[in-house]
């Protein structure tokens, strides 16, 4: 009963500061990376949007979701990033929760205090993309294993609701479900065994429309492989090191959670699930990258959830039973708190491209854009409505001179007759790694003149 009563102004309250604190310097970075395609997606007409996504390298979810929210609210980073930080925000809650019943009210809001100073977080939620909904998703879905272990009415059903929009979400989607087959071979999480693959049955049957997407995706990547590269070892240590703001933190957890994990034989069902919630993804994408290259920071978002719990409940068990005990854990929040820096610019700054180009671009010189992909992000800082009419977008890009490199050997500028013409080089050694366009513009334009931006 005290730990409901604890927890009844102290959830919300942290709800609604992670609510405050994500939604300050939402129009700090500039849209950059995928952003701008997932802004384009969601102003093509409902067909189109039904065909492209029977080709993209995402599921459907997060593209509808910013469809409908993009139709009522200005065209501004800001505003297309509220969802995000909303979806980042209500992590808390589940997070909380679940420290909550493996630690009791003091770890459960660790818990949520670690994932609300995580710089790692607040850069997903400052993101048009779907890696906070994702976030939410699985800890709420995790957070509904234990409400059904504790014979909660109606909880295996949220479960598979949760599990049906997580994997229309995102792909990875599906290896939180299989890490929640782990969890649940767990002694303490017997009682949730067959509601579990109810759920994962309600969810297989839910996914048979979309299954042949999903597999075409798997295969493409398996046999083409992935724009990754096989990880360094010490990315491991990085990867740990991006979840804590700063290496002595990440070092200090780590300590922590080693000697927790000794001192409790890793008995504490807490213990345990935040160990398998953290370690079994961080490792085994690292060791499947060497097949199939997919260790990156954003791909592990499900499992940083997992690193807030286990920390916390290391931290609540560090020192002996006392008034002291509370210590380990205020210490590392305060340094969290104080390696924080939300207002931090990403150093992604696509609109000085476009100002670049601006100044080069006189006597009408033809602009070429490689790979051609990058045209979204382009036009985005240009002119943003340009984004409004996907459809006209190239022409309309085309009429300012501005050109599609879509075939390395077969563009626009091989015929003109300007003094000059400006490459927008970003990253045509991905689509074009024998950088044969650029050898194509040096045999008509042999002087070459570049800048960084």
């Amino acid at each position: 009963m005290h730990a409901s009563r604890s927890s009844r102004w102290l959830l919300p309250a942290l709800v609604v500061a992670n609510l405050v604190l994500k939604l300050l310097w939402l129009g700090r970075t500039e849209l950059a990376h995928d952003e701008p395609f997932t802004v384009l997606a969601a102003h093509v007409d409902w067909e189109v949007l039904k065909v492209l996504l029977w080709t993209e390298n995402n599921p459907p979810l997060h593209f509808i979701l910013t469809k409908l929210w993009s139709a009522l609210v200005p065209l501004d980073e800001a505003w297309l990033r509220v969802p995000s930080a909303i979806f980042s925000a209500l992590v808390v809650w589940p997070l909380f929760r679940l420290g909550t019943a493996f630690g009791g009210v003091r770890t459960g809001a660790t818990a949520a205090l670690l994932f609300t100073f995580s710089n790692y977080h607040y850069g997903f939620a400052h993101e048009v993309r779907a890696y906070a909904l994702f976030t939410l998703l699985a800890t709420a879905g995790v957070w509904q294993l234990w409400r059904i272990n504790e014979g909660r009415r109606g909880a295996a059903l949220l479960l598979a609701l949760l599990n049906i929009a997580m994997v229309f979400n995102h792909f990875f989607g599906w290896l939180m479900v299989g890490l929640q087959l782990l969890f649940v071979l767990l002694p303490n999480f017997r009682a949730a065994r067959k509601p579990l693959l109810f759920a994962i049955g309600a969810t297989v049957l839910a996914y048979l429309p979309y299954v042949a997407v999903f597999l075409t995706r798997l295969s493409t990547s398996v046999s083409d492989g992935t724009w990754l590269t096989t990880p360094e070892p010490e990315e491991l240590y990085n990867m740990i090191w991006r979840w804590s703001n700063a290496p002595v933190l990440a070092v200090a957890l780590l300590l922590v959670i080693g000697i927790a994990a000794i001192r409790t034989r890793t008995r504490k069902p807490g213990m345990m699930l935040g160990l398998l919630w953290t370690f079994v993804p961080l490792v085994g994408m690292f060791l499947v990258s060497f097949s199939v290259p997919m260790f990156l920071d954003r791909y592990l978002v499900y499992a940083a959830p997992g690193f807030c719990l286990l920390s916390a409940i290391a931290l609540s068990t560090f020192l002996p039973e006392g008034r002291f005990r509370w210590i380990p854990a205020a210490v590392v929040v305060a340094g969290m708190a104080i390696t924080f820096a939300p207002w931090k610019d990403t150093g992604l700054h696509p609109s000085r491209v476009v100002q670049q180009v601006q100044k080069w671009q006189e006597a009408d010189r033809p602009v070429l854009i490689a790979p051609d992909f990058y045209a979204h992000t382009f036009a985005w800082h240009l002119d943003r409505e340009l984004i409004r009419n996907p459809a006209a977008m190239e022409l309309e890009l085309i009429e300012r001179n501005v050109f599609l490199v879509s075939d390395p050997d077969r563009f626009v500028a091989l015929d003109s007759e300007a003094d000059a013409v400006i490459l927008v080089d970003a990253w045509s050694a991905l689509t074009d790694p024998e950088q044969r366009t650029k050898q194509h513009l040096r045999r008509q334009w042999p002087m070459v003149d570049s800048v960084e931006a």
